[in-house]
């Protein structure tokens, strides 16, 4: 065992304390800041309510995901409200002429505790099977596969 005085047994409990602490604080912080760079539809901390894709609301009933009025083609309402929730994006960067595009397609989601809906606009690439999406108000456009854009708007991939 180490020969050390009382002061100097204080010292190392104090360092060792201090290690402790930016062990359990520090670098989970951290941790937590790589991640947020990470890009979603609808923020990781927040409760999907309901989307609303033109005439068409995915909506929460109890425990159960229902799309109102049924569509026309097999939809299942689970694995679209598991898409908006869990999709991870893609930031790009877009050149100012390609901004001067029409929307293809609109999502409103609506979230729990807030009383605006984000919006959500679907535009063509240029670049063919890919989408580029930007959420209203914001200038950050991220891209999407033909695949993703047509899970999570319902649109055929052809378009």
């Amino acid at each position: 065992m180490l020969k050390l005085s009382r002061r100097n047994w204080n010292n190392v409990l104090i360092f060792a304390v201090l290690v402790l602490m930016f062990v359990l604080y520090g670098i989970p912080q951290r941790l937590q800041q790589l991640s947020a760079d990470e890009h979603r539809l609808v923020p990781e901390d927040s409760q999907l309510l309901m989307v609303a894709l033109g005439e068409l609301r995915l909506i929460q009933a109890g425990s159960v995901w229902r799309l109102q009025p049924a569509a026309d083609k097999a939809v299942d309402a689970a694995k679209l409200a598991m898409a908006w929730q869990h999709t991870i994006l893609t930031p790009v960067d877009v050149e100012h002429d390609s901004k001067s595009h029409v929307p293809v397609a609109q999502a409103s989601v609506q979230l729990a505790g807030q009383t605006a809906p984000l919006i959500w606009l679907l535009y063509p690439s240029a670049e063919p099977g890919q989408y580029l999406l930007q959420q209203v108000g914001q200038s950050q456009f991220y891209l999407l596969t033909a695949a993703q854009a047509a899970q999570l708007f319902l649109i055929d991939s052809a378009e």
